[in-house]
């Protein structure tokens, strides 16, 4: 039986929101034989002064920010590998994280996406734009849209539903 995906990207922020996507990604993997990226954008908060910062103490801050960040993909891969996951991370480094993610998706051949969405709707989604919505927006993959902020409670179990009519 041929598999649907070979290459799932999840776009991490280092939050436990973005972590959401993670059970359901690792899940998708193991029954696909796929691959599992941990794509991180890293956007230096100095980075347009970047040549004066080397030469100051800053650039120890930053160093060590860009550590934490890679010591945290690193945990993340391995606690995913000791689960049978075949998977690996990655650090990019840009400003746009919706440009960057379409772009490492598209680079890297991947065929699903699946990451956490604050699920924003109407003024919201319009004033704050959406990194997810814009990688929706910008790739022809398939990019599966997590709600972490739906309590369990509150999600329908499909036996509660009337049966329906076969038709």
């Amino acid at each position: 039986m041929a598999h649907q995906y070979t290459k799932i990207v999840v776009p991490l922020d280092g939050s436990g929101w973005a972590e959401a996507a993670l059970p359901h990604a690792a899940r998708i993997a193991k029954n696909n034989d796929a691959e599992l990226i941990l794509l991180h954008i890293y956007h230096s908060p100095t980075s347009q002064y970047q040549d004066t910062i080397a030469l100051s103490s800053r650039q120890e801050v930053v160093d060590q920010e860009y550590d934490q960040i890679k010591s945290y993909l690193i945990g993340t891969r391995n606690d995913l590998r000791s689960q049978g996951v075949k998977v690996r991370g990655h650090i990019m480094h840009g400003r746009n994280p919706a440009y960057n993610i379409i772009s490492y998706v598209e680079n890297e051949g991947a065929d699903l996406v699946v990451m956490s969405t604050h699920g924003r709707t109407g003024l919201a989604r319009f004033v704050f734009g959406g990194v997810a919505q814009k990688v929706m927006q910008g790739l022809d993959v398939p990019v599966l849209l997590i709600r972490p902020d739906k309590p369990e409670e509150q999600m329908v179990d499909a036996h509660d539903l009337p049966p329906g009519e076969d038709i």
